[in-house]
């Protein structure tokens, strides 16, 4: 035990000395104001961060709201579609059920076989829908962010700032709203937005 505790304190010693060198090698250390005004500092200190609030874009860029409004006809559609089939599918299966006291064993095996194809049919096209469906949301997301970023390269082509963010309420703690500059990147792709329909 003694020797693992002299090993220790040597170890100690030895890296105590390693950090005093380090510290005043070439004769001195780094003032304060040296410090300040090292390279990564001054990038650090020119950095400006700003902020677009998600919200607020949603429901004022006329772009978002189209493909929002063509995604809810979709799924609408989709819905109207799934339900007239799971209709079509109860009403043949009762009528089905209701024929069944009547109906020898090779007709009820034909009817079995008709309900477990209509509700296999059904399953297989809602879960085609889904697809379409996700795939377009996601198409959607991809093309709306893609709008964005080329807005804001342009947007920000001086360089004036390092950083922009999305905010979205519960992710950020506090936000300076003197940072926020959603109205200016909301007209900016309106603009765009308008002048590549005519």
């Amino acid at each position: 035990m003694k020797n693992i505790l002299l090993i220790i304190n040597i170890i100690l010693i030895l890296l105590v000395g390693y950090l005093y060198y380090l510290h005043f090698q070439n004769g001195k250390s780094k003032t304060a104001t040296e410090i300040k005004t090292s390279p990564s500092i001054q990038q650090v200190e020119k950095s400006k961060v700003a902020y677009i609030d998600l919200d607020s874009l949603q429901g004022n860029y006329t772009y978002y709201k189209k493909i929002k409004a063509d995604f809810e006809r979709k799924q609408s559609a989709a819905n109207d579609e799934i339900s007239n089939m799971q209709k079509k599918f109860q009403a043949r299966a009762m009528q089905l059920q209701q024929k069944a006291a009547t109906m020898n064993q090779q007709e009820q095996a034909n009817a079995m076989d008709e309900i477990n194809k209509m509700q296999q049919d059904l399953q297989t096209r809602k879960q085609g829908i889904d697809n379409e469906l996700y795939n377009y949301n996601s198409k959607m997301k991809e093309d709306i962010l893609n709008r964005i970023q080329d807005f804001l390269k342009v947007y920000n082509k001086d360089g004036k700032y390092s950083y922009i963010f999305s905010y979205e309420p519960g992710f950020m703690f506090y936000k300076d709203s003197t940072l926020n500059i959603t109205p200016d990147v909301i007209a900016g792709l309106n603009q765009l937005y308008s002048e590549k329909k005519k």
